[in-house]
């Protein structure tokens, strides 16, 4: 099984989430473990 680390928290896992943040005038592709990427999802609500 292949495993990712996770960008946000660097942690090594099996499932993530790909995810674009834009800085500026760049696109920046990462990717998220589960924990992180609900956490980003709630910080888009406001």
């Amino acid at each position: 099984m292949k495993e990712y680390t996770c960008f946000h928290c660097e942690h090594q896992v099996t499932s993530v989430h790909p995810v674009t943040f834009y800085e500026q005038e760049n696109e920046n592709d990462q990717l998220l473990c589960d924990h992180c990427y609900s956490e980003w999802l709630e910080s888009l609500k406001g």
